[in-house]
């Protein structure tokens, strides 16, 4: 019987830690604002700047889904929530519209 319990409680025992070892650490969210400035420079309503990789990917990454799959409204809506999160965002609507309009419903 403990030949039994050992047998199959260390295999569970280093699949488990392997586990634990493999799991992605969440990655901090990005600031709206900053995020609403490197979309601005993508859209070319701003000055593109450099570092922008992951607040674009943070933009991207906001997908929402319906009963059958890909929402693009529902995603528009969530990616325009987000960026009107901004303190700013009052000031800079229409950078918002642009950037909304060019890739608020790409997934």
């Amino acid at each position: 019987m403990k030949k039994r319990i050992v047998k199959w409680s260390l295999p569970g025992a280093l699949a488990l830690s392997i586990g634990l070892l493999a799991t992605p650490v969440p990655a901090k969210a990005a600031n709206p604002c900053t995020v609403m400035i490197c979309m601005a420079g993508m859209a070319g309503v701003g000055t593109p700047s450099g570092g922008c990789g992951s607040s674009i990917s943070h933009y991207f990454s906001i997908i929402r889904f319906g009963f059958w799959g890909y929402s693009p409204s529902r995603t528009a809506a969530a990616r325009l929530r987000y960026l009107n999160s901004c303190p700013g965002s009052l000031a800079n609507e229409g950078i918002i519209t642009v950037i909304q309009a060019m890739y608020g419903t790409i997934p």
